[in-house]
């Protein structure tokens, strides 16, 4: 289960850093819009440090899943949770492809309206939870409904017509970097279970076997 000191902490950490760090950048006169752009459009050293850490944070969680799923399937082949395990590492893989590539920026350049590529990804979240709802609510959950929900909000707070740059660079940027936080916490806490579960189960059996 998830320790939410832990991820109180975690985020609490996350905002007082990019407090110090947009009041560091406004002081000295750089942009703090650049810490939440691709590296490619960096234009002074550090930028796109945000940007960074939010990809970061997912290839955690994908590496988290990937890693538990192949633990389980030698401690405990064939049981449900593998399943889950690997379809969500498919999951966040998806939004860290989008991420990668700039998927969404790409296709809103070839004329596809962003709301549309808004509701894909809010389909695939559905699916997901649909598909996976008993194992989810076994779960954390809390902390990936409240990620997947920054998430989107970033991506609907970067259409808002504000004039201030670094305004509208912290109301689309803070969402998704705590968005990164809680669903690479939600994979850490989900897996770290499951994992332990699945050793002390391995362990009473072959106890009883004895």
């Amino acid at each position: 289960m998830a320790n939410y000191k832990t991820v109180l902490l975690f985020n609490s950490l996350t905002l007082l850093l990019i407090g110090l760090v947009t009041a560091c950048l406004s002081s000295i006169g750089s942009s703090v819009k650049g810490l939440f752009l691709p590296p490619c459009l960096a234009t002074y050293p550090g930028a796109g440090f945000f940007f960074l850490t939010f990809q970061m944070l997912f290839y955690l969680a994908v590496m988290v899943c990937i890693f538990t799923w192949g633990l389980l399937k030698i401690v405990q082949p064939d049981r449900p949770e593998n399943r889950f395990i690997l379809y969500s590492a498919l999951f966040v893989g998806c939004f860290l492809f989008n991420e990668v590539f700039r998927t969404h920026v790409h296709l809103g350049r070839a004329g596809f309206p962003k709301v549309t590529i808004v509701i894909f990804y809010a389909a695939l979240a559905i699916a997901y939870g649909l598909s996976f709802r008993r194992q989810i609510k076994l779960s954390p959950y809390p902390l990936l409904l409240g990620g997947v929900g920054l998430l989107f909000l970033a991506f609907f707070a970067e259409a808002l017509p504000v004039q201030n740059e670094i305004v509208a660079s912290l109301l689309e940027g803070v969402p998704k970097l705590l968005s990164g936080v809680n669903i690479a916490l939600y994979f850490w806490f989900l897996c770290q279970g499951l994992v332990v579960r699945s050793l002390n189960f391995s362990k009473y059996d072959r106890t009883t076997c004895l």
